[in-house]
């Protein structure tokens, strides 16, 4: 499966390594049934890709019950992702930066 032509957004953040560049893909209809959250609507699934500047590349995807939660799911997990590593242990990665800030501006507080 080739993910180069359905990328939507991109966001680069600043590691002292390095640049790191975050690729969130178009989200898509998801129709195998272990996939499926609710039976009577058909899941979709939204991927992300993140490029490390030591040639570490994660390629991982989220589920939700239509396009707009995979892709609030996929937003938050690569939040983590590129905070975290996931070799089982949890560690904080290097200090990344986006406009010079720590905040990633990866979640949005409520509008009420």
């Amino acid at each position: 499966m080739r993910f180069d032509d359905d990328v939507i957004v991109t966001r680069m953040f600043e590691r002292d390594d390095g640049d790191v560049l975050l690729l969130i893909h178009k989200p898509r209809p998801d129709p195998k049934p272990e996939s499926d959250i609710d039976p009577a609507r058909t899941p979709w699934k939204c991927f992300y890709t993140i490029r490390f500047p030591d040639g570490e590349i994660k390629h991982r995807s989220c589920t939700g019950i239509d396009g707009m939660q995979a892709l609030l799911l996929a937003i938050g997990a690569a939040a983590g992702d590129i905070r975290r590593t996931r070799d089982g242990t949890g560690a904080a990665r290097s200090i990344i930066r986006w406009l010079g800030e720590t905040d990633l501006g990866l979640s949005i507080q409520h509008f009420d």
